[in-house]
C-alpha cells in the first residue's frame, strides 16, 4: 500500500540522518539534554535569538503549549473551517471555547476572523499553507490582519508546509514579528525534513512570549534521536531542494492532469493536493478505487469535511498511476451515464 494520506514526504529524510541517529544508540542510557545546539542553528538559519525559539515534540504539542498557557478557561479561540483539525481538537482537549471563521474559495482570508472577535478572544490561529486546501494568504493580507487585529490577541502562522511555497506573495512572517510582537510562527520537521516519526518542531516568537510558552515544557521534553535527527537534516540542504523540486514538478503535473480528466483540484502551494466533489458518492467511488489498486489518500470525512479527498504527492511513477486510476474511474462513469 502506498501511503499518500498524512503529507509525509515521499523521499523519506536524507541520508545525513540516518547516518546521524546511528551514534545515539551508544548514548540511549543518558538522558536527554537540553537542545542548546538546535536551538542556536535554528536562530542563525533565522536570524533571531536563540531564546526566541521554542522547540517541541511536533508542532502539535506546540499548539497544545499556547491553548494551555495563553488561553484561561473563560477566554476564545479563533480557528478556521477547512483548516488543521488539531487546533480544535485541543481546544476540546483542555475545555477551551473556539469559533470557525468561514473560508472563500478554501482560502483563510483573515477578514474573515473580525466579526468573530470579542472581549474573550485571546489566540487565533492561521494556517498557511493551509491544511487541507493548500492555500495561502499573502504578506500583504498577514500585515493587514497584524495591523487591526488588538495587539493584546496572539496570532500563531502555523507554515508547516513553508518550505514547499513557490508564491512570492507568501507572508516574510519574521520580518513582521519584528513590528508585532504578537505574532508567533510555527515550523515543524516533519514535512520536508522527513523526521515525521520522531515529533520535533518549533515556534518563533517574541522573547515575552516565547518565555510564557517554555514555561509548560516538561522535563526531557526531546528525545536525541530528535535532536540529532534535525541537525543533520539542516545540514543537508541538497536533500531538501530536491524534495522541494520534484514535489513542484509533480504538483503542477497532477494538478494539470486532474483538471484534464474534469476533475476541480484547488491550486496548491504544499505537498498535497485537495480535491473537492459535488457529493459523497462520487469522492467515495475514487476513493475506493485508489485504495482497491494499494493506494491511500486522505479521504477527509474522518475530519468532518465531506465531498473532499486530499492527496499526498509522490514520485512522477506514482502519480502517472494515480492519474491512470483516476482517468479510469471517469470514463467508466462517463459511460455508464451515456
Amino acid at each position: 500500500m502506498k501511503k499518500l494520506n498524512a503529507n509525509e514526504n515521499f523521499y523519506g529524510c536524507s541520508p545525513k540522518v540516518l547516518d546521524a541517529i546511528q551514534h545515539c544508540n551508544q548514548t540511549l542510557w543518558q538522558y536527554p539534554t537540553h537542545p542548546q545546539q538546535l536551538e542556536n542553528a535554528l536562530a542563525t538559519i533565522h536570524n533571531v535569538l536563540p531564546e526566541q525559539i521554542i522547540i517541541g515534540s511536533g508542532s502539535v504539542r506546540l499548539i497544545d503549549a499556547i491553548i494551555q498557557s495563553c488561553v484561561e478557561p473563560q477566554e476564545e479561540v479563533v480557528i478556521f473551517e477547512n483548516s488543521f483539525i488539531a487546533y480544535e481538537q485541543i481546544c476540546e482537549a483542555h475545555r477551551r471555547s473556539y469559533h470557525k471563521a468561514t473560508q472563500r474559495n478554501f482560502v483563510c482570508h483573515p477578514d474573515a476572523i473580525f466579526p468573530l472577535l470579542n472581549n474573550k478572544t485571546k489566540v487565533v490561529f492561521i494556517s498557511n499553507p493551509n491544511n487541507p486546501t493548500g492555500t495561502i494568504i499573502s504578506h500583504e493580507q498577514l500585515e493587514n490582519l497584524l495591523k487591526n487585529i488588538p495587539s493584546h490577541l496572539l496570532v500563531v502562522a502555523d507554515e508547516a508546509y513553508v518550505e514547499y511555497v513557490t508564491d512570492d506573495h507568501f507572508p516574510r512572517s519574521l520580518s513582521l514579528m519584528k513590528s508585532y510582537p504578537n505574532l508567533i510562527v510555527l515550523r515543524t520537521f516533519s514535512k520536508v525534513y522527513g523526521l515525521a516519526g520522531l515529533r520535533i518542531g518549533y515556534a518563533i516568537a517574541d522573547l515575552t512570549v516565547a518565555k510564557q510558552l517554555k514555561k509548560f515544557r516538561i522535563p526531557f521534553f526531546l528525545n536525541t534521536y530528535a535532536e540529532t535527527a534535525a541537525l543533520a537534516a539542516l545540514q543537508d540542504q541538497s536533500f531538501i531542494q530536491n524534495s522541494i523540486r520534484l514535489n513542484q514538478e509533480e504538483r503542477i503535473f497532477l494538478h494539470h492532469t486532474l483538471q484534464q480528466i474534469g476533475l476541480n483540484p484547488v491550486p496548491s502551494q504544499t505537498n498535497f493536493i485537495y480535491i473537492p466533489f459535488e457529493d459523497e458518492d462520487k469522492k467515495n467511488a475514487l476513493h475506493l478505487s485508489l485504495q482497491n489498486q494499494g493506494i491511500l489518500v486522505a479521504n477527509m470525512l474522518i475530519f468532518g469535511q465531506k465531498n473532499s479527498l486530499r492527496i499526498t504527492i509522490p514520485n512522477h511513477e506514482t502519480v502517472l498511476e494515480i492519474c491512470q486510476i483516476i482517468h479510469s474511474v471517469y470514463s467508466s462513469q462517463t459511460n455508464s451515464n451515456n
